[in-house]
């Protein structure tokens, strides 16, 4: 799911925690089934990593269209993971569950930029190669940024381009058939939410 919105309150993040919340809505009936059946957040994470892996296959084979779908789709699966450990009374939450998930969202970022960029050197389109290689590199970077700087006590989600609108650049951009726009979109969003976590480290740690 979406991160929790900074203080700036801005229209993308009143957006963001507008349809974070309609999600999680309809998450309900989903997690609620889950539970009831004895499933726990641990086996959720690792079947939306097993659908993203299978997404990036098929993007690497050129099927853009079905590929993209399949991303979101295991991308939403994924988002369940973090509602079903709440379920309740929590008791299906784990400290190892959370490293569990962190991990599995940097693997499942990995492989289906591993299939783009398979798919552009298969077009010949080096241009579009060197950009995933540097959307990856800046999305690693904003997860690295927020990891640093809440070791430091300095909290540190916002940003322009979070995993959630990551995932939705490059899930709907890949089903329209217009992947390479979408890495480099993801090239520029990521660098410049970089740097604006890096600003709120800034001011965090001189007190500003």
């Amino acid at each position: 799911m979406a991160s929790t919105p900074p203080e700036d309150g801005s229209a993308v993040h009143r957006a963001r925690t507008a349809i974070d919340t309609a999600l999680r809505k309809r998450a309900r009936f989903a997690v609620d089934r889950l539970a009831a059946r004895g499933v726990r957040p641990d086996h959720v994470t690792v079947a939306g990593l097993l659908v993203v892996v299978a997404a990036a296959v098929c993007i690497a084979l050129g099927w853009l269209a079905l590929g993209g779908v399949v991303f979101l789709l295991g991308s939403a699966l994924d988002g369940l993971d973090g509602e079903l450990a709440r379920h309740g009374d929590g008791a299906r939450a784990s400290a190892f569950g959370g490293v569990l998930d962190s991990t599995a969202d940097r693997v499942g970022e990995g492989v289906t930029f591993a299939g783009l960029a398979a798919y552009f050197a298969g077009t010949g389109a080096a241009l579009a190669v060197v950009a995933t290689v540097l959307a990856l590199t800046g999305a690693n970077l904003t997860s690295y940024v927020r990891a640093r700087a809440e070791a430091a006590g300095i909290p540190c989600r916002d940003g322009l381009c979070t995993r959630f609108e990551r995932v939705l650049i490059l899930g709907v951009g890949t089903a329209l058939h217009l992947p390479e726009a979408a890495v480099h979109l993801l090239t520029l969003l990521t660098f410049v939410t970089v740097g604006q976590r890096l600003r709120t480290v800034r001011r965090g740690l001189s007190g500003g």
